[in-house]
């Protein structure tokens, strides 16, 4: 585990054993996806305001929904079609070497690689971590 936690840019301190099993047992898995892929999509954004780090008021940040928005609908619309996928969110400085590669013009912004493909027939599923939906779900309550 700390061997894995060294290697990541970005490591969850939340202490959840399960999340990070997962992370080490599915981030080489979503790299080889990445590379395998039949296709490999890289939305982009144009933050037209304010940077988004520093909104200066809630209809800043529509541009990055937006984007986040159409990715989701993408990942329905291939499950929808027996595809699989999966995105990858940049680390690090991945973004902007992915800028630089593509000759992305200023002012847009990079938020994830997504592929889509075929399963392979023995694809492996990690274990999602079981929930109590009524711990969750909550009504006249906070």
């Amino acid at each position: 585990m700390a061997a894995f936690k060294e290697q990541v840019s970005e490591v969850d301190e939340s202490g959840d054993k399960d999340k990070m099993e997962m992370f080490e047992k599915a981030l080489p898995r979503q790299q080889k996806m990445l590379m395998e892929s039949g296709l490999l999509i890289l939305p982009f954004y144009r933050q037209l305001t304010v940077p988004l780090l520093k909104p200066t008021e809630q209809s800043s940040l529509n541009y990055f929904a937006s984007a986040w928005c159409a990715l989701e609908n993408m990942l329905l619309a291939a499950t929808a079609e027996g595809l699989g996928a999966t995105f990858h969110i940049p680390v690090a400085d991945e973004a902007d070497r992915i800028k630089e590669i593509v000759g992305a013009p200023a002012g847009y912004e990079f938020i994830c690689l997504l592929s889509i493909g075929y399963p392979a027939p023995n694809a492996f599923l990690p274990r999602q971590k079981a929930i109590n939906i009524k711990d969750r779900i909550h009504q006249g309550k906070w």
